[in-house]
């Protein structure tokens, strides 16, 4: 027989048989407020009131209420339900109000209904929201303890983060929306890191206080606002299986986006729109370490920094993937590219990762920084740089043209120190080769500089940069079908060329150390009383051609005369 308790307040005491502890219990609640047997309804609650919800067996949907004193919900010993059905109306909780959901060995603790919170929600115990279409309004403070936390099960369920605070005791403490629920914020502070979005988010505000969401189902998807501060994680793992996130009708990314993909494939995939994507030079978008892939699909635009720490692969329907920021892979980083990139400012920079070029990757600006392995056809129209320390690896075709530098630096100088860029493929040259000695390397007689080696090698430098020589030293190019080569040597005397053009016809004379090694080849086109008309091509020579002044001779009328000093260094075109 149940006590017959006064009906001041209520106590919904619903499961059970009524024993000491349970009356010991009531007593308590009696200082705060009356409580009354199985009831189905809930009076308001005054500031400083009490009530307890201690079962649940069925009872009836009650209507709304306000709480302005403290709502208690706690699980008898049973593994039975505990919570609130409401038929109408919402609870409000005022601002001296408190929901305090009690841990304790029971079953599940639920509210089912709408819920505006202006007070306190803490929670020492998991609370479930799962009425669908339910809506919660927090505009005060959700507080829970360690491992506990609350879950957005209802279906198309929102949670409107409005104002005021998140506070959790650790990252072990879970905010978690599933079944199509939705996470949506306004403002406030969110001190919980991260909270798990199994469904779907919005970012309506330019600023979003400390939030961290974390997608670890398919199907999620975030819109609105990617300020700088928001940092979101699409993470797999051994319980959720394959994450993916859609980003829809989001603004640029100014914030972090973390793909961690530890199991699945592909484990973690980011769907971006089919146009207008753009990473902010503030936003990060980065591929944690992990054993399964994580996908990137369509096209985007890089201003800040791609991370790739981990196995990434980069797809779109077509569209060029355009690098106008920074794009880096470390050790360990493998990023493989299925559509054209083309990097038209900033840096690329392969530090020991991997950079598979499935339709080839085209340097039109910025730096490229070869310090690891690029796979497919790479033609360089900027600043290429290696290095002998980390030499780059190029499995595919490099072609240089006109506009294009070659920099490498140099910290070996004998014949048996390794290349500092090696091409599986062919090697086409124009442009400029620019060589850096390192600190501490000296160039003396004798001194060869591999840099590039390559299947086979086309064409030539159109500039060289060179490091100074002591005087009595010059650069020589060492000949190869399939090599880039340097050699310090001392110089020889120069060698004069003489073109006399005469009605009679035209005449070579050479003088000087003329030798097989130096097989120059003089063309001219038309007239060669002017400069430019002067053709130079030569496998290893570089010319300088200049007119020189000569005496008039008896009979010599109308002589001109052009005289080339063969530099041991070549410069065909």
């Amino acid at each position: 027989m149940k006590p017959n308790l006064p009906a001041m307040g209520r106590l919904l005491y619903l499961s059970g048989a009524y024993n000491q502890t349970r009356s010991i219990l009531i007593l308590c609640a009696l200082i705060f407020g009356g409580v009354c047997g199985r009831v189905h309804a809930i009076d308001d609650i005054p500031e400083g009131g009490f009530r307890w919800i201690q079962g649940y067996d069925g009872n009836e949907p009650t209507a709304g209420l306000r709480v302005d004193g403290r709502l208690r919900i706690e699980a008898p010993d049973e593994p039975q339900s505990v919570g609130i059905n409401l038929s109408s109306g919402r609870i409000d909780v005022g601002t001296t109000g408190e929901i305090l959901v009690q841990y304790g060995p029971g079953g599940s603790r639920f509210i089912n209904g709408d819920l505006v919170n202006e007070g306190l929600v803490s929670l020492k115990s998991v609370l479930l929201f799962r009425r669908d279409g339910a809506e919660w309004v927090n505009r005060g403070v959700i507080e829970a303890a360690h491992y506990m936390g609350l879950a957005i099960t209802g279906k198309g369920a929102r949670f409107r983060q409005v104002s005021g605070e998140i506070r959790v005791a650790g990252p072990s403490s879970r905010f978690e929306f599933y079944n199509q629920s939705r996470f949506i914020y306004e403002g406030g502070h969110v001190f919980a890191r991260p909270l798990l979005v199994a469904a779907s988010a919005e970012v309506a505000s330019e600023t979003t206080q400390e939030l961290t969401l974390r997608f670890a189902a398919q199907g999620s998807s975030l819109e609105g606002r990617f300020p700088g501060d928001l940092s979101i994680v699409v993470a797999s793992d051994d319980t959720f299986g394959p994450s993916s996130l859609l980003l829809n009708t989001v603004t640029p990314i100014e914030g972090l986006v973390e793909l961690v993909a530890a199991s699945g494939s592909p484990g973690a995939l980011l769907q971006l729109p089919n146009s207008g994507m753009t990473l902010a030079p503030r936003g990060i978008l980065r591929v944690k370490p992990g054993a399964g892939l994580s996908e990137i699909r369509g096209p985007l635009a890089v201003e800040g920094l791609l991370d790739v720490q981990g196995f990434a692969q980069w797809a779109t329907s077509g569209e060029s993937l355009t690098n106008r920021g920074k794009i880096r892979l470390p050790f360990g980083g493998r990023l493989q590219v299925s559509a054209p990139l083309v990097q038209t400012a900033g840096i690329l920079q392969v530090e020991g990762g991997e950079l598979g070029l499935s339709q080839g990757l085209s340097l039109e600006g910025g730096t490229l920084i070869a310090a690891g392995i690029l796979s497919g056809h790479l033609t360089n129209g900027a600043l290429a740089v290696v290095d002998q320390e980390q030499p780059g690896r190029v499995r595919g075709e490099w072609t240089q043209t006109s506009k294009g530098t070659l920099q490498v630096r140099v910290r070996e100088t004998t014949v048996e120190a390794e290349t500092a860029l090696q091409v599986t493929g062919p090697l086409n040259l124009r442009g400029t080769l620019e060589v850096v000695l390192a600190d501490g390397v000296r160039l003396s007689r004798g001194a060869v500089l591999r840099l590039v080696k390559a299947d086979s090698l086309n064409g030539w430098f159109e500039r060289l940069v060179l490091p100074p020589l002591e005087a009595g030293l010059h650069w020589q190019v060492v000949p190869s079908e399939d090599e880039v080569c340097l050699s310090v040597r001392d110089t020889p005397p120069p060698v004069l060329i003489e073109w006399v053009q005469r009605a009679s016809g035209d005449r070579v004379r050479v003088s000087g150390p003329w030798s097989l090694e130096t097989k120059a080849v003089l063309r001219v086109s038309h007239d060669l009383r002017s400069w430019t008309t002067v053709e130079r091509r030569s496998p290893f020579a570089g010319m300088t051609w200049f007119p020189v002044p000569k005496a008039d001779e008896s009979g010599a009328d109308g002589l001109t005369v052009y005289q080339a000093i063969l530099s041991p260094v070549s410069s065909p075109d």
